[in-house]
């Protein structure tokens, strides 16, 4: 049975690289995140991931039109999510799907579960607040800005980072809620709080450290080395700071929140 289930992944993987949302070896990143989420946390580990990847690439395809009038480039490859972006928002995940196989805490659960709702979290914040009609305020530079710049924040955009939290969140509780409610309702709030904390670590790295660039051509502000099909001049932040860095960074931190938090209450 166990066989067919992985058989399976492979396949889910291969339909999402036919239609676009995953590049060939964001496909194969996504098959090894698979396998490990399964072996280590059976089918419903799966479903954790699943709800992060199917809503994460719903919203990314959501009003993509006006979205990239907003940002004047597309925010993610045509060809789907690469591996790097793939390792980049579960890498701090499956390195819990790897320390459940070798420890039989329940610890690793929750900080998987932790890693997964910030990711889920800043995706819903960034496809969903990039719509806002309000212009989003810079944290750092205590400002309004152009929508699409990493450490810059908007109430639409804030409210879908907890709502795509509390979908993780909740779906644990569904998951996992066998027989020990009150245990799992606090498993379950732990990791939607360590979801937004690892949400509002990914605006303040991004604000702080990550590269920014200026079009000399549209005199706008961008992530990309590339905009208006030229190249843009760095104007801050350090070189080797990405946005997948950014990302896989505040999953780590995520991860250790819900870690740290079922440590402290729960043990």
């Amino acid at each position: 049975m166990e066989a067919f289930l992985y058989v399976g992944i492979a396949l889910f993987c291969m339909v999402f690289f036919r239609l676009n949302l995953l590049t060939l070896m964001g496909s194969s990143a996504a098959f090894i995140m698979g396998a490990l989420t399964f072996y280590s946390f059976q089918w419903q580990g799966l479903v954790l991931l699943a709800v992060f990847f199917l809503t994460s690439s719903f919203l990314t395809k959501w009003k993509r039109e006006v979205k990239m009038d907003e940002r004047a480039e597309p925010f993610e490859d045509k060809k789907g999510r690469t591996a790097g972006q793939v390792f980049a928002n579960g890498g701090a995940s499956t390195v819990a799907a790897v320390g459940a196989i070798y420890t039989a805490d329940p610890i690793w659960l929750l900080m998987f579960a932790g890693a997964i709702a910030t990711a889920t979290a800043d995706t819903w914040a960034s496809e969903v607040g990039i719509l806002s009609k309000a212009k989003p305020f810079h944290v750092k530079e205590w400002r309004k800005v152009e929508a699409g710049l990493s450490g810059a924040v908007t109430w639409l955009g804030t409210s879908a980072a907890i709502l795509g939290a509390a979908a993780i969140g909740g779906s644990y509780y569904l998951l996992y809620n066998e027989g020990s409610g009150s245990l799992t309702l606090t498993g379950s709030l732990i990791i939607i709080f360590a979801g937004f904390a690892g949400n509002l670590a990914d605006t303040f790295f991004g604000a702080w450290f990550e590269q920014k660039y200026y079009c000399q051509l549209c005199k706008t502000e961008t992530e990309s080395m590339w905009h208006c099909k030229k190249k843009t001049v760095r104007i801050f932040g350090l070189p080797w700071v990405t946005n997948n860095l950014v990302n896989f960074s505040s999953t780590i931190i995520g991860a250790f929140i819900a870690g740290g938090l079922y440590i402290w209450i729960v043990k």
